[in-house]
């Protein structure tokens, strides 16, 4: 078992796998509709213990490609669930060579451990990658909640963070137009009456966070959810 294989183990149980399932479920069935199941094909960057694949399998989805920089991972992924192919890349400049055209693809909790001269490259990759009228769904933790620094800092893999403004930085970088973007917080689905509680006590503090902001006269945002989505979608072409 390879390192971070063996840390996942340590701090996931089956509730935790379960709930993780039920977030994908609430935060991304939007965004991975398909007229024809059978065809859709699907990219994951990072597929952790495979919340999101296990999500797509359920749905029926088998024709996933995944990519990680860990073969543990990999082999986890392909031995514990159905995909197409498990794709070994450790330099983002070698990764669009190894790809297909994709009609969804998805990076949870990953940017944030690319370095900072890397990220333009990652994001432009994916988006060559995608097919028109095809999503990106990029998750990573909300800087603009200070509560979010212990996720930050608490893992010394990770090279950034992000807020909805640097998010829009990077799209804009990368040419993508602010009209094919969305920035949305990753929310807490309410499918049981703790997390209905949950939902009541974040909506509260999230509103003292943002009155503190506002009577800071600083600059804010108002999304103020732990981790938040950066949503791309690739227009579909018009024929003249």
């Amino acid at each position: 078992m390879s390192s971070y294989l063996d840390y996942l183990d340590k701090n996931y149980s089956k509730k935790t796998f379960s709930r993780k399932v039920d977030y994908i479920k609430y935060n991304f069935q939007k965004y991975l509709k398909f007229e024809n199941i059978a065809e859709a094909r699907i990219l994951e960057i990072g597929s952790g213990l495979g919340e999101n694949i296990k999500y797509l399998n359920d749905r029926g989805i088998t024709t996933i490609d995944i990519v990680d920089n860990d073969q543990g991972v990999l082999n986890n992924i392909g031995k514990s669930f159905k995909i197409q192919r498990a794709i070994f890349c450790e330099q983002f400049d070698k990764l669009e060579t190894l790809l297909d055209k994709y009609d969804a693809i998805i990076a949870t909790q990953v940017m944030e451990h690319i370095p900072r001269n890397e990220q333009l490259l990652f994001v432009n990759t994916l988006y060559k990658s995608l097919k028109s009228g095809g999503y990106i769904i990029i998750t990573v933790p909300n800087m603009a909640n200070p509560f979010t620094l212990y996720e930050r800092y608490g893992d010394i893999t990770h090279e950034t963070g992000f807020t909805d403004n640097s998010l829009k930085q990077i799209c804009l970088n990368c040419e993508i137009p602010l009209s094919n973007i969305e920035i949305k917080g990753f929310q807490i689905p309410p499918y049981s009456i703790l997390n209905i509680i949950r939902i009541a006590f974040q909506k509260f503090l999230h509103a003292t966070i943002l009155l503190m902001s506002i009577m800071n006269a600083g600059g804010y945002s108002r999304i103020l959810t732990p981790n938040i989505t950066l949503v791309i979608k690739k227009q579909a072409r018009v024929e003249v």
